[in-house]
Parts: C-alpha cells; structure tokens; sequence
C-alpha cells in the first residue's frame, strides 16, 4: 500500500498547481484584441462569442479593436503579452498563415508565439464570374481558359491575399493561365466586375446577392470543404477540380505562447460553448461564415495544413516577400 499512496500523493502533487490556476483564473478583467475595425466581420465575430463566454468567466472581458499593418500589430502585441490569460487575440488565416509567406519581416512566430484556444468560423467563399462569361462551373471556366489563355482576369483585394490565392490555386490545379488583377477596396473590384473589366472573382455569396438575383453575375462554386448550406445546389471546386486544395478564412482565438493547458481548458470549455448556442450560430452564419467550434489541437492542425498550402501557392505564384 504505501507504494500506491506515495504514487498517489505525487500525483496529486503534480495537478495541484494546475488546479489552483484553473480555479483562479480569471481574477481581473481580460482584453481580447481584433486586429479588424468595428463592425467588420471578424469583431462581430469576437464580440458575439465574448458576450456569452464573457460572464461565465466571471470577470469583464473587453473587446479591444487594434488594427494596422494586415492585422500583425494587434498579434504582435499578444504574441508578446504575458501568457496569463488576460491578453488574447481574435486571429485569422490572413495573421497566422498567409502573412508569414508575403511578408519579408515578421515580429512574431505564428507558432511558438501563439497558443490555439479555438477556431470559431471561416468565411464561406464562392467563385463569382461575369454574366457575360459563357461559364456555369468550373469545368467550363476550365476548358474556357484553355481555349483562351489569359482572356480570363480575376480580381481581388490585393497582392497574397487570400483570394489571390485561390485563383493562383485554381490555376495551378487546372493548368490553366489566368491574369490577376488587384484592387485596392472592394467597390472598386465588384464595379470591375460588374463591367466585365475583370472577369471572375471571389466572394462570399451574401455579400454579392443583389447582384446573383439580377442576373449580373454568376455564383459557380464554392471553395469550401463541403458544399454551404445556404446554397447546397452550389457545388465545391473540388467537384469539379480535385487537384485544387480547399482552405478556408478562419477566425480563431489565440492566447500568448506557453499559456497553461487548464487555462486554454476553460478558455476553449466557454467559448465553444458560446459558438454552440442557436442565437450565436444565427448571427455568424447571417455574416456568411461557417462555425467552427473546435478543440485547441484542431486549430493547430487546421494552422500547419494551410501553412503548407500556402507556402506552396506563394512559391508557385512568384510573390516576393515584401
């Protein structure tokens, strides 16, 4: 017996620490920070999983919107930050594994300066053409392209966004040429593309939904895993393009690197629970996203499978770190 006790007792010695820190934390207020303006998706996101997970923490937690620099200012203050909690950030694919490929000098690890608490949604992305395109999948946009190389533009909201990028993808999986067109806002690139100056582009379906009604522009696929809920008669490009490599426009909360498993444990327990509830799902899912409630070790897994993809298209694209 006294094997087994003394066992026992080092046991017991060992989760001690981590259950005063669970039961602890937290004991002051937490700030979470949005690298994103108000009102932008991403803060709505934040702020709809922080108003419910927020009072079960028992302490006020502040949603704080830090943006410049594509969102590295706000993760550079968090992936400096103690790793106490208190200091977390609402971080996207565009922070965690496109910026690390496009820019020259990062002030953080995506990595070893981060903990994953959760993934909480990705934005559902659809493949939009002109009217005037004769195309109504990705197979036709396919063969078109290879019957007219480098007739077929698409734009997007710049050099190594993530929408440049899966037209890159798109190209390397079909083997086809396409022209890139960047623009720097939105209304410019959807003018564009209501005139037929650029012919296909990427968007999420609600955001363009006036204009699919009109019969101005087409919706074709959608770039997500599966197909989206909101439009199941919408295939994926992987239906019809299996060589293209699905990634999506996460939204996910991160704390500083090192932070203590139980506090990630409760952390992951609130929020996932916030991301489950009907009113919260309703509101993401009317901002065109996808909720994704996921573990700490998913979120990691879904950060190394787009890091690699990206590196990938970047190399093959030739852009330049910059």
């Amino acid at each position: 017996m006294k094997p087994l006790s003394l066992a026992a007792f080092s046991v017991a010695a060992l989760l001690a620490p981590a259950l005063v820190i669970a039961q602890a934390y937290p004991n002051k207020p937490v700030r979470v920070l949005v690298p994103f303006p108000a009102a932008s998706i991403p803060d709505i996101v934040a702020r709809q999983v922080i108003d419910k997970a927020g009072p079960a923490l028992g302490q006020p937690v502040i949603v704080e919107n830090r943006v410049g620099a594509g969102g590295r200012i706000a993760a550079t203050v968090v992936a400096k930050a103690a790793p106490d909690g208190y200091t977390l950030l609402l971080g996207s694919a565009s922070t965690h594994v496109v910026a690390p490929h496009i820019v020259k000098s990062m002030p953080y690890d995506s990595f070893r300066d981060f903990t994953p608490i959760t993934n909480t949604s990705s934005a559902a992305t659809g493949v939009v053409v002109n009217a005037a395109l004769p195309v109504n999948s990705i197979r036709e946009l396919v063969e078109y392209a290879k019957r007219n190389p480098g007739k077929v533009a698409f734009g997007t909201n710049g050099i190594g966004s993530t929408h440049h990028l899966r037209g890159e993808l798109i190209k390397m999986a079909a083997g086809i040429d396409m022209i890139h067109v960047p623009f720097g806002g939105s209304n410019e690139l959807v003018t564009a593309v209501l005139a037929g100056t650029v012919q296909m582009t990427f968007s999420v379906p609600g955001a363009m939904r006036q204009f699919i009604q009109a019969g101005k522009v087409r919706l074709i696929a959608m770039t997500t895993p599966k197909r989206y809920a909101a439009v199941p008669n919408v295939p994926t490009v992987e239906e019809d393009l299996p060589a293209y490599e699905s990634f999506s426009d996460w939204f996910a909360f991160f704390g500083p690197g090192g932070l203590a498993r139980p506090i990630v444990n409760r952390l992951n327990s609130e929020m996932v629970k916030a991301l489950n509830l009907p009113e919260v799902r309703t509101a993401l899912e009317g901002q065109s996203l996808q909720v994704i409630a996921s573990t700490p070790e998913e979120l990691a897994q879904q950060m190394k499978k787009d890091f690699a993809i990206y590196a990938r298209v970047v190399k093959a694209a030739g852009i330049r770190p910059e």
